[in-house]
């Protein structure tokens, strides 16, 4: 019982940790960077070039945002461009957002710590603090930006640099500029033009469900990818609109290469648990033996008095499974308040641990999924190794020799 409590015990934190860090970062990238579902241009996903840029309406957006479970409607112009400021000169990423629509994303205004952030109309900048020193540009200075417009066009402007960034990665804080649609659109000459439109939505489970609005919205039908759904790493459907416009497709896909580095994470922690398990189950198992061994003249008397060998047997494998039921739900109410617990209320880091992970782009935290997977996959794992381990007694039982003195 004792080994069972702690090798459940032991799973059951490691894996909560595990499926809570994975699950806490997949969830802060699609509300603040990615979305839950991506619409864009044909062939703009294999292709991400201005010239396969998409055009859409405000009437069509605001009818996007009305739809129920949908949180957030995040349209955006993501481009390339040189930067440049007296002698010295950068490629940067120009991202075009809604300034409000951004803040109800990705708390854009909460990372600004030199200047103020913009606003619907504005012709200005926010740059990141990286950017700023290598220019060596602040707020107030006005920067030059060459860029590709559509079909060919020479996209150039100069833009006062309004708020300076602390972005999440040094990547984006040494080579990224937010400025806004109206300036954007004009810059790459592109009215009502967008690289994509990003849709975040309150309940991943009815991911589905808002998909197939989306299309009905667009009076358009979905088709199925079988090559895509069948891939174990993406565990979803690949969603393509039958348009010649338009393009739309689930996180899972949009997101694969996390995925498939979430799942490569998981594989390692189950390999771990795996040779937990092998220990634990050799521990029952020579705890069983001791056991069998130790009782074999009561069971040479049970038979002997006339009990049958397959009732003795049963009753062993019944008993064998009762401690291991026991050990298992014991374990199950330490670490059940435990995981509750701190996915509420996840630890937060400090010092370089915290940095490390805001260089990668995470939030400094480590909460604990409550899935009840979690709970039920241990279960099922501790009664399989059980089974396995109660063939040795019913074995020794079935074939014992009653021999007399």
């Amino acid at each position: 019982m004792a080994s069972v409590f702690f090798a459940v015990f032991f799973c059951v934190i490691m894996r909560s940790f595990n499926d809570g860090t994975w699950e806490k970062m997949i969830d802060n990238m699609l509300r603040t960077q990615a979305g839950h579902i991506q619409i864009h241009a044909k062939e703009y996903w294999n292709d991400k070039v201005i010239d396969n840029f998409m055009f859409m309406d405000t009437a069509t957006i605001s009818k996007l945002e009305n739809i129920d479970n949908v949180e957030n409607v995040s349209p955006r112009i993501e481009t390339f461009a040189m930067a440049s400021f007296g002698t010295f000169s950068k490629g940067v990423a120009v991202i075009g957002v809604s300034p409000e629509k951004e803040t109800q994303k990705s708390n854009l205004p909460s990372r600004i710590t030199e200047g103020g952030y913009l606003s619907e109309t504005d012709d200005g900048i926010l740059i990141g603090e990286g950017l700023s020193k290598f220019l060596k540009a602040d707020v107030g200075d006005t920067i030059a930006l060459i860029g590709q417009g559509y079909h060919g066009a020479s996209a150039a402007g100069l833009f006062p640099i309004r708020g300076i960034l602390k972005l999440m990665s040094s990547e984006m804080d040494n080579g990224m500029i937010y400025m806004t649609l109206s300036s954007a659109q004009p810059f790459i000459d592109m009215p009502d033009g967008y690289s994509g439109i990003l849709i975040s939505i309150k309940d991943n489970s009815r991911l589905d469900e808002v998909i197939t609005v989306v299309n009905s919205l667009v009076n358009s039908s979905i088709t199925t990818d079988n090559d895509i759904s069948e891939n174990p790493a993406l565990r979803s459907t690949l969603y393509t609109l039958n348009s010649n416009n338009y393009e739309v497709y689930s996180w899972q896909f949009t997101m694969e290469r996390l995925l498939q580095t979430s799942e490569s994470d998981k594989a390692f922690s189950y390999l771990i648990m795996l040779i937990m398990y092998v220990i634990v189950g050799f521990g029952i198992l020579g705890t069983i033996i001791m056991m069998t061994n130790e009782r074999k003249r009561e069971f040479c008397m049970m038979i002997s008095l006339g009990m049958s060998r397959w009732k003795l047997a049963t009753i062993v494998a019944g008993e064998l499974l009762i401690m291991s039921l026991i050990g298992t739900l014991l374990s199950f109410a330490v670490s059940f308040p435990v995981t509750h617990w701190f996915a509420a209320h996840p630890l937060r880091l400090s010092g370089e641990m915290a940095d490390t992970f805001v260089q990668f782009g995470m939030e400094p935290i480590l909460p604990m999924s409550a899935n009840p997977s979690i709970f039920t996959d241990q279960m099922a794992v501790i009664l399989f190794i059980t089974l396995l381990t109660v063939i040795y007694p019913v074995n020794k039982i079935l074939k014992l020799k009653i021999t007399s003195k």
